[in-house]
């Protein structure tokens, strides 16, 4: 899942990238590009939303070994 969330953000990146070059340089199909570049937005938030759950995840995951960890040694 880690490999298809950095694909999306290194895709969505490159649409964004090149929507923006698109209008910046008033391509004749900005219409698709600029819809390309709304698309690698939407890619680009859900592979940060994916990273960041993870980091959550793996910080409570610690933080619960840590307080299983000290009750054992308190008891």
């Amino acid at each position: 899942m880690k490999r298809i969330a950095f694909a999306f953000a290194v895709t969505g990146t490159i649409f964004a990238v090149l929507a923006q070059y698109a209008v910046l340089n008033d391509w004749t199909m900005f219409w698709f590009f600029h819809t390309m570049g709304f698309i690698g937005y939407i890619l680009i938030i859900s592979a940060a939303a994916y990273f960041s759950l993870l980091f959550i995840h793996q910080m409570s995951r610690d933080e619960k070994m840590r307080i299983r960890n000290s009750r054992g040694v308190d008891a």
